[in-house]
Parts: structure tokens; sequence; C-alpha cells
């Protein structure tokens, strides 16, 4: 149990099936929007262009991923994260996660690669664990874990991770919101509700959203200097020309 039921008494959130679905609709529409303008910012400019080393670090991101979320996470850390109070809800089993979402950005550097790495892991999460195969209608809760995080990429620039520990540890607490705010918050409002039949109160629904922003906020940000180093160990792999995040912020 996430939350001390007491926090969480009241009647569940269920709205109309029409707005459901128009809110569903317009999910799909906002993650084909974002997916296109990510493509259309980052085609045609050096910084956006993949190469077969970056689709490379891509497979090997997502795999760690899905070892660690579905494997090792949910069998070894997360039971062990549940005998703390509010570690669970304050998602400190995603800490070794967002460690390796933060890394894999840093070291690829291009627009949609957050997507891209979520994305695989959630599919091979559908494929090995969820016992149904892959489920189209869950795909927006998948995405939008990456998509907002990328946006935010492409809107920093070629700034992201190169001014000083201060803004590195900052773009860190941004993504890790990005990640999870928007996806945990559809997922418990929207389709729990109309894909999977499960209801949430409205207290339930925010209290699950802010502990969220805070866990995954403060994992990623206490990661991204760690990353950030992994990446200029490994120069040219990563391809980062940021300076060293003991450097002083400009």
């Amino acid at each position: 149990m996430l939350f001390p039921s007491s926090w969480t008494a009241g009647a569940p959130v269920q709205l109309p099936f029409a707005v459901n679905l128009i809110i569903y609709i317009i999910a799909w529409a906002i993650c084909v929007a974002g997916i296109f303008f990510i493509w259309y910012r980052g085609r045609g400019q050096s910084f956006g262009r993949w190469t077969t080393q970056d689709i490379l670090i891509l497979a090997i991101m997502g795999v760690l991923l899905e070892v660690y979320d579905n494997l090792i996470g949910d069998q070894f850390i997360t039971p062990i994260i549940q005998a703390i109070p509010f570690g669970h809800a304050l998602a400190l089993n995603d800490l070794p996660y967002m460690f390796l979402l933060m890394t894999g950005i840093i070291l690829i550097r291009k627009p949609g690669a957050a997507t891209a790495m979520v994305f695989l892991n959630y599919i091979l999460m559908q494929i090995l664990y969820s016992g149904q195969g892959i489920n189209v209608l869950m795909w927006p809760y998948g995405i939008f874990q990456g998509l907002f995080v990328d946006i935010y990429f492409i809107l920093r620039g070629r700034q992201i991770f190169t001014t000083g520990v201060w803004l590195v540890i900052l773009d860190g607490l941004i993504m890790g919101i990005l990640r999870a705010v928007p996806a945990v918050t559809f997922q418990s409002a929207i389709l729990g509700p109309f894909i999977e039949g499960q209801t949430r109160t409205l207290t339930y629904i925010l209290l699950y959203s802010l502990f969220n922003l805070i866990g995954n906020g403060v994992e990623a940000a206490i990661t991204s200097p760690l990353g950030l180093l992994i990446a200029q160990s490994v120069k040219p792999v990563g391809g980062a020309e940021a300076p060293a995040p003991s450097e002083s912020a400009s």
C-alpha cells in the first residue's frame, strides 16, 4: 500500500466514458505531435543526427532499463523499499533506473533518446512480463515517460548538461519531474479507469503524482552529474562536449 487508507478515503474518480475517450484521443494526439516535433527539430542538424553508435547505445541502455525495472528492481529492490515508510510512494526503487536513463540521455545527446529508451523498455516489459503481449492501447503511458523529457532537451539545446554542476543538477531535476508526473497522472486518472478498470480517489492521484514528482526529480538530479562524468570518461563515445561538472555555473 503506497499511502495509508485514511489518506485516500473517498469516492474513486470515474469520469464518463465519453470524457475518458476524448482525453485518451487527445493523449494520442499529443504523442504523435510530440514525436513529430522531436523529429522535425532534430532533422538536418548535426546535434540531432543519429549514428550507428547512438543506436547501439540506445539498444544497450533500453535493455538495461528493462533488466533493472522488471527483474532486479521488482524482484529484489522493491520489496526492500516497501519496508521503508513512504519509500515506495517516493519511488526510491527508481533510483538505479533514473541513473541509467540520465546516463543514456547524456551519452547519446540526441533529440528522441529519452522517448526511444523508455519506450523500448516498455515494449520489452509488455512482451516479457505482461502476460498479454503487446497492448497498443497502453502505449501513451510508455511514450509519456520520455516525450516531455525530450521536448525539454530540445528546448535547452546544446547547452543542456554543459554549463556547470548546478545547472546539470537542475536539468536532471526537471527531466525527472517530466519523466514521472505526466505519465503517472495520466495512468492513474485516465488509463487505469478507461483501459484497466482500476479507479483511484482524487487524493490518491494527487499524492501519487506529488510523491513521484519529488522522488524521480531528486533521483534524476543527483544522478545527472554522475552520468555526465561517465559520458566524459568514454568520450568520444558520448559525444559530450561538456565541461567537468565541478566547474561553477556561468
